[in-house]
Order: structure tokens, then C-alpha cells, then sequence
């Protein structure tokens, strides 16, 4: 008879999550190459029914191209590259344990397909990994996240090019043997089931550059399954004690009423979610995917080795995304991954999203009950327009009262008997917007001033949930004993 589990694990690592791409800025320094996230504007007005940035096509994509008519935020960033070691001492007075990031695979191959990296990128990413090492931060960190370089978008479409697989896992290859021993854990690709959300800074396909989108699509996540599985193998030679993971963000929807067409259309968009993990970690197509294929028109093209591939290199964790929920109704809905309804009993922050702590305890031990694999939160975070005070201060108990609820709920999902060993709140200290490249849409524990044309001090400010987060690190969570769901 196993034993009633009460709290967090001893060993459990409290952090948070940053993308190199939202944070270092620097983007045209030490040899960096242009990414996809580079293109990406800063516009107030964006109307997104009439322009969707994450669909992009190409006349869209060079009118975004490096044009002085517009602003880009993630060009400057927060400077984290040249002021990490401000950061991470930060981080280490809230007590951190590890730290979530990215590295920019165009620090590293600038264009992408060049014979040799860059070594002065190289070089960047080891002085970073030593200033965590000197705190005592375990570094997590993910090869691709939406900092896909731009020549492979102009020389092959992106991923819909299979030629991607080898470029993509001679970079990998660069990572795993230049820190073999300076990183253990590892996230390959950043929620690679965002297909209908971050298309292309995930694929870096231009949508006019393919007769069949969706299809495009899928081949461009089969390669990804497929470089994936061959970046597993290639870890276990060069360090077995490497730990290798995928990342999902997570999608699962509710049905919007107990009408059996809503549930029924919760459970097959759930398995359309469900289909990235089970390829990745149980290491097969399942047949539900191959049905969905066949229904719209979506042939893959799939060589004989890659299933075997697939099958033989799974990867060792789970790391989850988890910021609100979703509901479908088959009145309203279909089975595009972006078409949802609100949830009348949620409220919503200012960008709509609903809050649900309960979402985040049944996700998490829904993906345990299915795949009993050690699992970790990636991203979890609350975005809010902070007010920054005259005396400096944030008084953010709104972001307090969201995260210590879903932590809460972490908590929850572990004492059921999910295996959960990392926490990392999305951010810890203010970043450029993925979705809308604006830093007004603050997530972190510290304040940083600059606004979103990149104007201001650049002072970093500890709000009042940099404090709060700090208790809940000393004490392993127990301070959580008053949080109710």
C-alpha cells in the first residue's frame, strides 16, 4: 500500500522560463543571424482578423523584413545578453534552482546551413551557463524555441522541407557536445503542437509557398518528430546522463455543455492534442491521427526509417505549458485548435484569457494518467499591465492570487501521484510579448522599465510577488497552506 503523499518533493525546482528571442535582444551582435521572431513589429492598432502574424505569407513576410518603417521590440529586448549577470542575481536572491531558457540557434548557425557555428556565440552560451552554475540554477533548456533562422524560410520553406532535419540536428549535435557538461536537461522543440497558433515561428512555413497549408503543416511536424528522434539518439552517445524532452502547450479544451456533440468534439479535439505527445513519447502514429489525415486531405510523406526512428528514441519528460482553458461547442466550433468558445463561469484577463487553476491540477494528471513519464511546467504566468509606483514599488496580488492557485493545483495533481519535478513561472522578470511583441503585457517578479517602443531606465524593480514567490521557495511550497481553489 503506497503512502498518502502531502506537499512537494524535497528535490523539486522552483524557477522560471525566458525565450532567447523575448529577452537577450542584441540581435545583430557577436555574428547573430536574422529569426523569424526578428520580423515581428511592434504595432498598437494590429488588427489580427485582417493580419495574422502567425500565418504568414510572403508578401506579409517581406513587408516585415527588416524595415525601418517599424519598431521591434525583441531587437532590443531587455538586454539580457549583455546584463544577465544583473538577472541572475536577482533570481538567486528569490532562491531559484533552475532556470528555463533558450538558446538562439542563430547565435549559433546564423543562417542556418553553414559548415561551421559560431563560435562567439558558443562562446556567449558557456559564460551563461557558468554564471548559473555559480548560483547553484540548474539551466533548462530548450534548442528551439520560435528562433528559427530566416534564411531557411527563404532557401526551403522552413520545415515543410525535410532538408531541415539535418540542419536542424547538426545544430543540436553543436549543443549537446559543447555542453555536455554543463546542461542536463534539455527540451527539443518549444510546444510543438502550436501548429495553428505559432505556425510560423514553430515551422517557418509561408502559407502561399504550399497548395495545401495544413498538410504543410503536419509534413513540417513529421520532420520535427523525426530531427527530434535523432537528437534523442545522438544525446544518449554523447552524455547518457543527458535528460531529453518535448514540450506541449497545453490545448485540452472542455466541452461547453454536457451535449453529447460538445463532448464529443472535446474528446476528438483532445486526441488531436493528445497526438504530439503520444508519437514523441509513447513513439508511434496513432490511428485516430492517421483517420484525421485521411479525412482532410493530408498525405504524409514518411520514409521507411523514421517510424523506426520514431519508435526507438522517445524522449524522457514532459514539459507543459498551462496559462487558461477552453470550451467548443459543436454549434459554434470545428476542429481547428484556435477556434474555442468563452467559458461563462471564468474570468478573463485583459488578452481573454480565462483563468482556471482547477484546468492546470486535471491537465497535469490527465498527462500522467496517460503517459507516467516525469513531467515539468514550462510556462505558467499571468499577464497583466503593471502600475510601476513613485516609490518603485508593484503591487501585483493579482499575479500572486493566480499563481499561488495554480501552484496549489500543481501540488494537488503531485500528491495524486503525478511525477512532477520543476516549476517555471512564465517570466521572472518582464519580456517582449511572443503573441504581440509589447512589454506592457508584464508576467514578472521583476519590473523592468522600459515601455514598448523600448524607452526608459531599464531599472529593475522587485514587485510584491518577487517577495511572495521568494517565501514560497524557502519553504518548498508550504507557504501555499492558505491558498484555497
Amino acid at each position: 500500500m503506497k503512502q498518502v503523499r502531502k506537499g512537494f518533493p524535497k528535490d523539486f525546482l522552483w524557477g522560471g522560463a525566458v525565450a532567447a528571442n523575448q529577452c537577450e535582444g542584441a540581435w545583430k551582435e557577436a555574428g547573430k543571424g536574422m529569426s523569424t521572431a526578428d520580423i515581428h513589429p511592434y504595432l498598437p492598432n494590429l488588427n489580427r482578423k485582417e493580419l495574422d502574424f502567425n500565418h504568414l505569407d510572403s508578401e506579409t513576410f517581406y513587408r516585415f523584413k527588416d524595415n525601418e518603417e517599424y519598431y521591434y521590440p525583441n531587437h532590443k529586448g531587455v538586454e539580457f545578453y549583455h546584463r544577465y549577470k544583473e538577472y541572475f542575481a536577482l533570481l538567486h536572491e528569490m532562491g531559484f534552482t533552475c532556470f528555463r531558457m533558450s538558446i538562439a540557434w542563430t547565435r549559433i548557425f546564423p543562417n542556418g546551413d553553414e559548415k561551421e557555428p559560431n563560435v562567439e556565440g558558443l562562446k556567449h552560451y558557456h559564460e551563461v551557463f557558468q554564471e548559473l552554475k555559480k548560483y547553484g540554477i540548474e539551466p533548462i533548456v530548450t534548442m528551439s524555441h520560435y528562433e528559427m533562422p530566416l534564411h531557411l524560410v527563404e532557401k526551403y520553406n522552413g520545415w515543410s522541407s525535410r532538408e531541415l532535419v539535418d540542419l536542424f540536428v547538426k545544430y543540436c549535435e553543436v549543443l549537446l557536445k559543447e555542453y555536455k557538461d554543463e546542461v542536463t536537461y534539455w527540451i527539443v522543440i518549444n510546444q510543438i503542437n502550436l501548429i495553428q497558433y505559432e505556425c510560423f515561428g514553430s515551422l517557418g512555413i509561408l502559407k502561399d509557398k504550399t497548395e495545401n497549408y495544413l498538410q504543410a503543416q503536419y509534413q513540417g511536424i513529421h520532420h520535427q518528430f523525426v530531427a527530434s528522434a535523432k537528437v534523442v539518439e545522438l544525446a544518449r552517445t554523447i552524455n547518457p546522463n543527458f535528460k531529453m524532452g518535448t514540450m506541449l502547450a497545453d490545448c485540452i479544451i472542455n466541452p461547453f455543455t454536457c451535449h453529447p456533440k460538445d463532448v464529443e468534439l472535446a474528446m476528438r479535439r483532445n486526441r488531436m492534442q493528445y497526438f504530439f505527445g503520444d508519437v514523441q513519447i509513447l513513439g508511434e502514429y496513432p490511428q485516430f491521427a492517421i483517420q484525421y489525415f485521411n479525412e482532410n486531405n493530408i498525405h504524409l510523406d514518411i520514409q521507411a526509417t523514421d517510424l523506426e526512428l520514431i519508435k526507438k528514441h522517445t524522449v524522457d519528460f514532459l514539459c507543459v505549458s498551462y496559462y487558461y482553458s477552453r470550451c467548443v461547442s459543436h454549434e459554434k466550433n470545428g476542429m481547428d485548435a484556435a477556434d474555442t468558445v468563452d467559458n461563462p463561469y471564468l474570468k478573463a484577463n485583459e488578452w481573454g484569457w480565462a483563468i482556471n487553476p482547477q484546468g492546470l491540477y486535471c491537465t497535469m494528471s490527465q498527462y500522467w494518467d496517460r503517459y507516467h513519464i516525469p513531467m515539468m511546467i514550462g510556462e505558467n504566468g499571468f499577464g497583466y499591465v503593471d502600475v510601476l509606483e513613485e516609490d518603485h514599488s508593484v503591487h501585483d496580488d493579482y499575479r500572486i492570487d493566480y499563481l499561488g492557485k495554480h501552484i496549489r493545483a500543481l501540488q494537488m495533481a503531485i500528491e495524486d501521484g503525478a511525477d512532477i519535478f520543476a516549476y517555471c513561472s512564465w517570466a521572472p522578470f518582464d519580456i517582449i510579448s511572443a503573441g504581440t511583441a509589447e512589454i506592457s503585457k508584464r508576467y514578472g517578479y521583476i519590473y523592468v522599465d522600459y515601455d514598448d517602443y523600448g524607452k526608459g531606465s531599464g531599472a529593475l524593480y522587485k514587485k510584491d510577488s518577487f517577495y511572495w514567490y521568494k517565501k514560497v521557495i524557502e519553504t518548498n511550497g508550504e507557504s501555499l497552506s492558505d491558498v484555497f481553489l
